[in-house]
């Protein structure tokens, strides 16, 4: 048996396709194929940072893979790359071929990951020379009174609505001359040129590229709803929202938010509400770095699990970073 690990080129892309549907046989392959197609566009770029391991040059039998991004780094923007699958086949576990994906990340210190599982936590501590864990992602629940209607929808096995019925307002009041209203398309939100909304040391650039890129050109857009904040005709922020589903209910998951003024942030969460609200729906689900308290407009439940997050650089103070399910991917992971 003969093993070699090889730099990933869009020539392997079905291969590589094939060989994560049979690893990941209930995951969405609109999505897998998505994410290869986002390392193909990378070119060059992403060059010897994807890899996979191969059986006699033929067959693959694990891969590593990344993606582009950029941060604001104070003034700065810094190019860096992003984690995405990490596999390795059961039968090929513990024999020292999987080292190899690891070594991927001691060549370079630009990137970041996050989502990590436990288990990936404890790989990469030990075969990652530059890991550094950061603060790890929060997992926050709310819930309102339709969850007594939708407790007994699902008692009666009512069957769950479409997602393209799920009802999206052109606009949300929050407050006096505060709207959070909806967005179509990119040319519509005045998306800072920068990329940078917040005051936070570090932040993942959010300019109109990361829009189109996430929101309004993915595969499954439509499943998305875009909401732009302003108050007095001033834009002061986002929040992005969609339906999801866990342990057979349906929730209205905060994808992805930035605000001009960190106290605005929770309004994400209120605006979530409403939505579930407007469609039946009684619980709210959300993932990020911050830590919000019990109390407050929503109340909000906080989870004792939390995703691990790691970099590839100690110069770089990411204490303060905000990241959301649009960070780490696993928000764009569908299910069949």
């Amino acid at each position: 048996m003969q093993t070699q690990t090889l730099s990933y080129t869009p020539q392997w892309h079905s291969q590589l396709l094939d060989y994560m549907k049979k690893v990941y046989p209930y995951r969405s392959c609109e999505y897998l194929d998505w994410w290869l197609s986002n390392i193909d566009a990378a070119g060059q770029v992403c060059g010897d940072k994807c890899v996979i391991v191969t059986l006699d040059d033929v067959s693959i039998i694990g891969c590593t893979t990344w993606n582009t991004a950029q941060l604001m780094v104070g003034n700065d923007k810094k190019n860096f790359f992003v984690g995405g699958n990490t596999i390795m086949s059961p039968e090929y576990r513990g024999k020292g071929i999987g080292k190899g994906l690891y070594e991927v990340r001691n060549r370079i210190d630009n990137w970041f990951c996050a989502g990590i599982t436990d288990m990936g936590l404890k790989a990469n501590l030990k075969h990652v020379k530059s890991f550094t864990p950061i603060k790890p992602i929060q997992i926050y629940v709310s819930v309102n009174f339709s969850i007594i209607a939708q407790f007994l929808r699902k008692l009666l096995n009512h069957n769950r609505m479409k997602w393209e019925n799920l009802i999206m307002p052109d606009f949300f009041e929050i407050g006096k001359k505060s709207l959070f209203v909806k967005v179509n398309d990119v040319g519509q939100i005045d998306v800072p040129q920068s990329g940078r909304w917040t005051d936070d040391k570090v932040e993942m650039v959010r300019d109109k590229e990361y829009f189109n890129k996430r929101f309004f050109r993915i595969y499954c857009a439509k499943r998305y709803g875009v909401y732009k904040y302003e108050k007095d005709g001033k834009l002061l922020g986002y929040a992005v929202f969609r339906r999801m589903r866990y342990m057979g209910f349906d929730m209205i998951s905060v994808v992805d938010y930035r605000f001009m003024d960190r106290k605005d942030e929770r309004l994400a969460f209120t605006v979530a509400n409403k939505l579930a609200k407007k469609n039946n729906i009684g619980f709210v689900f959300g993932m990020s770095s911050r830590s919000y308290g019990f109390w407050g407009r929503p109340i909000l439940f906080r989870a004792r699990k939390t995703l691990n997050c790691g970099v590839g650089t100690k110069e770089i103070d990411f204490s303060d970073m905000l990241i959301t399910s649009a960070d780490e991917d696993l928000d764009f992971v569908y299910y069949k």
